[in-house]
């Protein structure tokens, strides 16, 4: 199945609400059947981007990541979340400036430099938010997964691993399992170059796609 080139009308309608008034709209999803994403573009140069995301556990990470740790990275290094809707788990955002840094071609220079500025804007995400209740408990189940997933991973890596290299990962993952309360930080979880913004104007980074914020 293909994504929609438009939005539904219920949501179209739900986003030009939010607006004060009804938008150009552009199919900008990722070349994958789950990725539902739309350009609304307003009079005056004003954009805005309206996300579906594809699962409801993807929707209140980034709603959260949005709402309670994103603004940390400042004017331009995060979308600002205009509105969200629980109900067609969508999120209409503002518009990061620049391109995807997997799209651009730039002197070795200038693209150390958007790495070093994009990096400083994920340590603020790291420092960013309140990491208790549910989101220590999320974090703590994570760690706590990752020790016991140690085996099986091993077992895919097959013989790509030495036995002594097998024998530090087994020991690892019980070192893990041992650990007191560990300081905890929020982690972008997917950021690669497909989701830096880099402007080549402001020589400005910005990060897009909080779905799969975690704390860790």
């Amino acid at each position: 199945m293909t994504n929609p080139t438009t939005p539904p009308s219920a949501l179209l309608a739900w986003a030009s609400r939010a607006l004060g008034a009804r938008p150009a709209v552009k199919d900008v999803s990722h070349p994958r059947e789950n990725s539902r994403v739309w350009q609304l573009d307003l009079p005056g140069a004003l954009r805005f981007y309206l996300k579906v995301s594809p699962k409801a556990v993807m929707y209140e990470r980034e709603t959260l990541a949005l709402r309670s740790a994103a603004p940390a990275l400042g004017a331009g290094g995060a979308p600002q979340l205009r509105a969200s809707s629980a109900e067609h788990l969508a999120l209409l955002m503002t518009a990061v400036p620049g391109r995807p840094l997997k799209q651009l071609t730039l002197a070795p220079a200038e693209e150390a430099r958007a790495h070093r500025h994009a990096g400083a804007l994920l340590a603020r995400l790291h420092a960013a938010g309140d990491l208790s209740g549910p989101r220590r408990t999320e974090a703590e189940q994570a760690l706590q997964a990752a020790a016991d997933g140690a085996d099986r991973h091993l077992g895919e890596a097959g013989g790509r691993l030495s036995a002594p290299e097998q024998k530090l990962v087994r020991d690892l993952a019980e070192q893990l399992q041992t650990l007191p309360p560990l300081p905890l930080a929020f982690i972008h979880g997917d950021a690669w170059d497909r989701n830096l913004m880099w402007s080549t104007v402001h020589q400005q980074a910005g990060w897009i796609d909080f779905e799969r914020v975690i704390s860790a």
